[in-house]
């Protein structure tokens, strides 16, 4: 999580929250946490910016208050940030009570979803518990999901959030034109991956998704596409380096493909057809960003994807063709996907300026796995790339 001293951010999304509050005419959003180190709450960087141990409340109302319920020897930690707080020893019971009252809500948002992880990060058993704490009480019974609470909070970046993810995308992008330089053609797929490691080790960066995994790498035609881990080929000539990656720094991700064309004698240049193939990919990809505006729904973002790419004669890709980046690589709310029953209600809801979104899909061809995966930032009446666009092959000197 974010420092305790990072006050700016949270006072950017405490306020955001409340407007998203009142927009909705939700009385209040209520997130009820505990050991948190244990069973992480997605919300809580937004809100306090530290780990909790004790039983802790947190409650923003749509009038623009927000405050803590928490354990007395957190508290301090809280008031730096600006919240009313609260502090108990025993019990939360009567200060949130208390607390409650004073607001008055109908109805009281808490953090369960059956579809976006991001808005789930109440357990089962912290629900129990709010539910008996409010039983007898007159907030019996009002007690809703915060899917699209947090689905607005989480998804629109704050001013400092779309600087921190701007800076993600900007190293993500120097450590490939680094590599680039540095790759030689005894290197495995391991090592691809080591060296991206010992770089962000170097500069104190962690990665978007598991470190593991985290660049994804496949050399050329004979490696097995998909969330692998990398092995010990080496890219022959004539092939294409696959590369999925992304760094995390100061909390905010970066995600984006690659792709890189080792040159061979019979061909020095990428032969035409793995050009036309490259060209096909880059046009489904914006076939689908154009469609990317506020309003939209996700699905038929992915529907021009998916659309472009078979009239081109490829079969379709088997994932959603884009996803929110924000804390994390995959950062939950509206996705830009198919109405799969594996991904729920996601790709209904609508695109909102200040999101942002990757714009990704790739084929199988004899050469490698031809993926691009980009990042855009939704505006007014659009997008605007956060990545700088791949817009033909990078060739890799032998």
């Amino acid at each position: 999580m974010s420092s305790v001293t990072d006050t700016d951010l949270i006072a950017e999304k405490t306020e955001q929250a409340s407007d998203v509050l009142a927009d909705r005419d939700v009385d209040c959003w209520l997130t009820f946490c505990r050991e948190t180190t244990e069973i992480s709450e997605p919300n809580l960087p937004y809100l306090l910016g530290f780990d909790v141990v004790w039983p802790t409340a947190v409650v923003i109302s749509k009038d623009g208050r927000s405050a803590v319920v928490i354990g007395r020897h957190d508290a301090p930690n809280a008031r730096e940030l600006g919240h009313e707080v609260y502090p108990y020893d025993e019990s939360l019971e009567e200060p949130l009570l208390n607390l409650l009252d004073d607001i008055d809500p109908d109805e009281i948002a808490v953090n369960y979803s059956r579809d976006d992880t991001s808005a789930d990060g109440l357990t089962h058993g912290m629900y129990l518990r709010l539910r008996d704490l409010l039983e007898g009480t007159p907030h019996e019974g009002s007690l809703t999901s915060a899917e699209e609470v947090v689905s607005a909070v989480r998804g629109v970046k704050s001013p400092i959030e779309r600087e921190r993810v701007e800076q993600a995308v900007a190293t993500t992008e120097s450590l490939f034109d680094e590599m680039t330089d540095r790759w030689t053609p005894d290197w495995t797929e391991s090592d691809v991956s080591d060296w991206f490691h010992a770089r962000m080790d170097e500069r104190g960066l962690g990665s978007a998704w598991s470190w593991d995994y985290c660049p994804t790498v496949h050399a050329g035609g004979e490696s097995e596409v998909g969330h692998t881990l990398p092995g010990d080929l080496t890219l022959p000539p004539g092939e294409v380096l696959h590369l999925d990656f992304g760094v995390k720094q100061d909390g905010y991700s970066a995600d984006v493909q690659r792709l890189f064309y080792r040159p061979s004698d019979e061909h020095p240049e990428p032969p035409a057809e793995l050009r036309a193939a490259f060209a096909d990919v880059r046009a489904a990809i914006e076939a689908g960003r154009e469609r990317i505006a506020p309003g939209v729904q996700g699905y038929e973002v992915d529907d021009a994807a998916r659309e472009e790419l078979t009239g081109r004669g490829w079969p379709e890709y088997e994932h959603a063709f884009g996803h929110q980046v924000g804390r994390n690589a995959h950062d939950g709310g509206t996705l830009l996907g198919p109405r799969w029953d594996r991904y729920g209600t996601a790709p209904e809801g609508e695109i909102r300026a200040g999101e942002i979104y990757t714009v990704e899909l790739g084929v199988d061809t004899e050469w490698g796995y031809l993926g691009l995966e980009e990042m855009v930032l939704v505006t007014d009446d659009g997008t605007e790339w956060l990545t700088e666009p791949q817009e033909e092959l990078w060739e890799l000197s032998a």
